[in-house]
């Protein structure tokens, strides 16, 4: 049973960090940590099992594949792309100033 319990815990935490919001993941990670270190009092040394290292492995790998197949192409670790702020007046104002509009 707890061989079954260390391999879900495996399969869940990459799920856990990479879910939470980019600025909460050192927390998150934080917490899985504290998850295998109870796990290593109570029950056994999971970093010597096997179920431990193939949970990791299946939730990174699937991780991975639901990254693959929604076309969230690379492997990035921060959020590509455009701004999402409104230009100020400042901006508006340079930008005509280049453009010579009025």
């Amino acid at each position: 049973m707890s061989g079954l319990l260390l391999l879900l815990i495996g399969l869940v935490s990459p799920w856990v960090v990479h879910l939470a919001p980019p600025r909460q993941r050192p927390l998150a990670l934080v917490g899985v940590v504290a998850v295998l270190l109870l796990f290593a009092i109570f029950v056994a040394n999971p970093i010597l099992a096997w179920q431990m290292w193939a949970g990791l492995a299946a939730g990174v790998v699937s991780i991975l594949a639901v990254k693959a197949m929604s076309g969230g192409g690379g492997l990035s670790l921060g959020r590509g792309g455009t701004s999402r702020r409104r230009p100020s007046a400042r901006d508006r104002r340079d930008q005509e100033d280049l453009t010579g509009e009025v």
